[in-house]
């Protein structure tokens, strides 16, 4: 078990080393991965690491980080939630939804009603107001 720990921190600083990377295909459709895409252009916008060192007071949890670092990572992952949403509120926005299809029941593409459209935009806003705040 002490292996394993021990194991476990030595790969640390490689997993808070992984790159977001960011890239709009041909069809307009934003994403984000820890890789590259293989041709096209792409932004690196890996969230600058913090270098906030925890109180001596604060709280360890089950894995040892604190109270201060599980709030900053979840201030993180808001913030890339938020950047999504934004994104994807502004392509709704710019879209109609006889331009936007989903994949049938047939497998085939169909384009969106008005009322899925609209729920699409409503869905992506209460996101926006839940993550932006």
């Amino acid at each position: 078990m002490k292996r394993f720990f021990g194991l476990l921190l030595c790969c640390a600083p490689l997993l808070a080393s992984a790159q977001i990377y960011r890239w709009v295909d041909s069809s307009g459709q934003v994403h984000f991965s820890q890789n590259p895409p293989a041709s096209g252009a792409y932004k690196n916008v890996t969230p600058a690491a913090s270098s906030v060192a925890p109180s001596p007071g604060r709280a360890k949890t089950a894995l040892g980080d604190s109270v201060d670092q599980q709030t900053l990572k979840l201030k993180a992952d808001n913030a890339e939630r938020c950047a999504k949403v934004r994104e994807r509120i502004s392509f709704l926005e710019q879209k109609t939804a006889s331009r936007l299809f989903k994949t049938g029941d047939d497998g085939q593409p169909t384009p969106l009603t008005q009322a899925e459209f609209d729920q699409q935009l409503n869905d992506a806003k209460t996101a926006g107001s839940k993550y932006c705040s």
